[in-house]
């Protein structure tokens, strides 16, 4: 036992935000890709299932929150990477992408949130905070099945979230996962750029991949026995 701690409307209406973002994009080309860091993780098994949980609500920052209560749709696409320690490749990959819309007539939020190949599920808050909540906290979400870890094998998980994705080959790549088997879960390899390498995803990610990203990894951890 491991312990511790649609669709295709995804990317119709992303150009304003690119536009009014673009001067903050820009001053980021010029700086230094962000040191990646450790979020202790929890880490558990359901249904044979590894799953995760954290917070990844530090994606949206003040100026962020108070746009949300524009009107305007605003988008999350939320990657998380299951690597071997020491190796190339990750094992498998899981994602979630979601929707905010605040309806202004109605003052609420609807939230529409799809967990890889999976049904939309569609929920309705009332604040700022629940809308984030819902969106950016991870709660036993499942990554792979735990057949594919290999006892005595040491793992880390490395997560990316993206706010307003606008890359059109990230999108087209999105939607390309949708069509594969497995509900979102497969061995992935090299040639698929929506995974890419850990240098590329993770390390010198491409600023103009969306409006603002958060980075970071979770604890080691071997099948089999509790992440230190």
């Amino acid at each position: 036992m491991i312990r511790a701690g649609a669709t295709a409307a995804f990317g119709m209406t992303l150009l304003l935000t690119a536009v009014l973002s673009s001067p903050t994009r820009a001053q980021a080309q010029n700086s230094a890709p962000a040191p990646l860091t450790r979020r202790a993780t929890g880490l558990d098994h359901d249904k044979g299932l590894l799953t995760a949980s954290v917070g990844l609500q530090d994606l949206f920052g003040l100026a962020e929150r108070q746009r949300l209560l524009s009107g305007f749709a605003t988008r999350i696409l939320i990657r998380i990477y299951l690597h071997r320690e020491g190796g190339g490749d990750p094992v498998a990959v899981a994602f979630q992408r979601s929707e905010i819309v605040y309806d202004i007539w109605d003052e609420k939020f609807r939230l529409r949130i799809t967990r890889g190949a999976g049904p939309d599920t569609e929920i309705e808050v009332k604040t700022v905070d629940e809308a984030v909540d819902r969106t950016c906290g991870l709660w036993h979400f499942p990554i792979v099945d735990l057949r594919q870890l290999e006892r005595g094998a040491r793992y880390f998980l490395a997560f990316r979230a993206d706010l307003n994705p606008i890359s059109e080959e990230l999108l087209a790549d999105v939607r390309r996962w949708l069509v594969q088997p497995a509900r979102g879960q497969r061995r992935v390899g090299a040639g698929d750029s929506f995974f890419g390498s850990f240098v590329s995803i993770f390390v010198n990610p491409r600023v103009e991949d969306s409006e603002r990203q958060v980075r970071f990894l979770s604890q080691t951890f071997g099948e089999g026995s509790p992440p230190p």
